[in-house]
């Protein structure tokens, strides 16, 4: 009989199965040996064949149990089965005899050879949400029905990791007005929110917040708001706009707390932009470097330009719009590649900062910029975008490699990368959101193995396809790896820089929302994108997101110190000599001044550091002027005496 066995994890639980076990001694060398039976009574001996046997060896770490251990046949189906102790999470099969690396699969076909499986378990990451609840929201996408479905793996994940969530199309311009509900005659709109109200209902009773995309696009919008005739000409797309904007946001009003008031405006392939030489408006699309938008083609129609009215008019009056009917919610552009650190980044800020400087000066009663936040998109190449700054402008010195290449540990530009455009936007005063997270983890557009074909994916870990690294023209992990599932590695390793970066620039970072729930259901499925594979099991990057610092081999906490630092630069500043403020008010300011400084020599969680930050700016605005003293009344001169007149 063959066995079957069972391994079990620590504990002190019997081992059975083969693990630690010596080989079979009675296994026969070769195929077909004879043995010879003696049977009393019969004259010519009887002839078995046994088949060779060959063994299976599980080497399980613990936190699990598996099944599959024992002696088989060659070409007999080999069940394996690895079940996790509860709050555990399976890491997969590996094993050199095979092939695999972290193959997530239940059986396989025996060779005629032994085989030794390595698997482990470990705990399930922490609920993002909760890792980074001192830091900024954690968010996700809303992409039908069913991703709210009862008792689904997908509201499961939703419900676990995510605070805030974006609907991937139902907010769209095309879906709350598609073009046949724009009259061709009088130009009416019948606006349909059925779907958008389900999905933002759904979510503020699941205790989430939602982020509302988007108002103004090129793309995914109905043709007759802004063309033909009814919103072709300048005025007449205006005007759209404008009843478009207030509709939609007085229809939400109080259901969103952030908006993207205009979404890619600007034309593909922006690697560089001086804004002391060049104009941002000459690189929207439809401008004179390319593009289209119906928007900005139908502002130039009527355009005054004699009186200083341009194409590019159409983002300010977006966001007058929202501002005015949407005063509640933070504004937003949002764009891709804003890792162009020398280039798309600059535009959009120069654009940004020219926004708000006409609005302030046209809108002097409304303290609040209006332009507030830039969405980074983040659709980013593991092998093209590196997370940090180089050595002489990060925050983060020790994970820096500046000799790095693009898709090694600690990679770095200045020209190109997260942590610099996030450098140059805080610095022109505005806040950051990771908008639509993913890393794809092959080349190009069209450089994934599988095609574009969802149908054809594949995870990374799927040892039928572990060879399938590389397409004709497309070669660039050849000579790098040599199995795909190398790549998870690599991913999760510029998972862990990519939010080793976020937390370091967490004070002026709104969320980060990741664009998918699973790789298999990303709109980029076949470049494997996400921290979750098909089976909404745990990949390596959802290791390193939920813990980048242990992934980086980090001793401490990444915390952003900025705020910090920028308080008690403020204090330095003040007079806290007694002369101007009282003595108690000047010694609450003092106490918290010596607490943050010792949060900032010490270090500790973000969350002692924001504590610190809020004390002590909470102390510095309560100080308390000095009463100035009147000034002693003067005495009036003395009357002269008697007979002695004044000279």
């Amino acid at each position: 009989m063959i066995d079957r066995g069972t391994t079990q994890g620590s504990g002190g639980a019997p081992t059975a199965g083969l693990r630690g076990a010596r080989r079979r001694a009675a296994r026969w060398l070769g195929t077909g040996v004879a043995i010879v039976v003696a049977s009393v009574g019969l004259g010519a001996p009887a002839q078995a064949v046994v088949a060779q046997t060959y063994e299976v060896e599980i080497r399980a770490a613990k936190h699990g149990t598996v099944t599959g251990a024992g002696s088989y046949e060659a070409g007999e189906t080999v069940q394996l089965t690895a079940t996790p102790r509860e709050g555990h999470v399976w890491g997969g099969w590996t094993s050199a005899d095979l092939e695999w690396i972290g193959a997530r699969v239940d059986s396989f076909t025996m060779p005629e050879h032994d085989v030794v499986l390595e698997t482990s378990f470990r705990k399930a990451i922490r609920p993002l949400k909760d890792v980074y609840r001192d830091y900024f929201d954690v968010g996700n996408i809303y992409s039908h029905p069913g991703t709210y479905a009862e008792g689904s793996p997908n509201s499961a994940t939703i419900d676990r990791h995510y605070n805030v969530m974006t609907a991937e199309n139902n907010m769209k311009p095309d879906q709350l007005l598609p073009n046949d509900n724009i009259d061709p005659e009088t130009g009416e709109f019948t606006f349909t929110f059925d779907a958008a109200d389900a999905f933002v209902d759904e979510t503020l009773a699941r205790g989430m917040k939602v982020h509302g995309h988007v108002l103004v696009w090129h793309g995914q919008s109905p043709a007759r708001i802004n063309s033909g005739t009814t919103g072709g000409t300048r005025a007449q797309a205006k005007a759209n706009m404008e009843r478009y904007i207030e509709e939609v946001l007085t229809h939400f009003q109080g259901r969103t707390v952030s908006w993207d008031v205009v979404n890619e405006a600007f034309v593909d392939g922006l690697a560089e932009f001086d804004p002391a030489t060049q104009d941002w408006r000459d690189f929207l699309r439809g401008g004179p470097n390319g593009g289209f938008s119906r928007w900005y083609s139908s502002y130039a129609n009527g355009a005054d330009t004699a009186a200083g009215e341009h194409p590019a008019d159409f983002l300010y009056d977006a966001f007058v719009f929202a501002r005015t009917y949407g005063p509640e919610t933070r504004l937003e552009y949002n764009d891709f590649n804003v890792f162009q650190s020398e280039g798309k980044a600059q535009a959009i800020i120069a654009m940004a900062t020219d926004l708000n400087e006409r609005y302030a000066a046209e809108h002097p009663e409304d303290p609040r910029p209006l332009v507030e936040a830039i969405g980074m998109q983040s659709h980013n190449y593991i092998n093209q975008t590196p997370a940090f700054a180089c050595s002489d402008l990060t925050r983060l010195p020790r994970l820096v490699d500046d000799a790095a290449a693009e898709w090694q540990p600690g990679a770095c530009s200045n020209e190109a990368s997260v942590e610099r455009s996030i450098q140059l936007i805080t610095e022109a005063g505005f806040s950051v959101s990771i908008s639509e997270l993913d890393l794809q983890v092959w080349e190009a557009w069209n450089g994934q193995p599988e095609g574009d074909d969802r149908a054809a994916y594949r995870d990374l870990t799927d040892p039928s396809v572990k060879d399938r690294i590389s397409r004709e023209g497309f070669t660039y992990w050849e000579g790098k790896i040599t199995n795909r599932a190398e790549l998870e590695k690599i991913q999760a390793q510029r998972f862990a820089e990519y939010f080793a970066v976020y937390k370091k620039y967490s004070t002026d970072i709104n969320r980060v929302t990741f664009w998918g729930l699973t790789d298999q259901l990303s709109w980029r499925s076949t470049h494997n994108p996400l921290i979750f594979n098909s089976d909404f099991s745990e990949k390596l990057g959802a290791v390193a997101v939920a813990d980048p610092e242990k992934w980086l081999g980090l001793r401490h906490q990444v915390t952003d110190t900025s705020a910090l630092e920028a308080a008690l630069a403020t204090v330095a500043e003040l007079d806290l000599r007694g002369h101007t403020y009282t003595g108690k008010s000047v010694a609450a300011v003092k106490k918290a001044e010596a607490r943050a400084k010792a949060v900032l020599a010490h270090g500790g969680p973000q969350a002692k550091v924001n504590e610190a930050t809020a004390a002590l700016l909470d102390a510095v605005a309560a100080l308390e002027p000095k009463p100035t003293k009147p000034p002693k009344p003067t005495k009036p001169p003395k009357p002269p005496k008697p007979g002695h007149p004044r000279s």
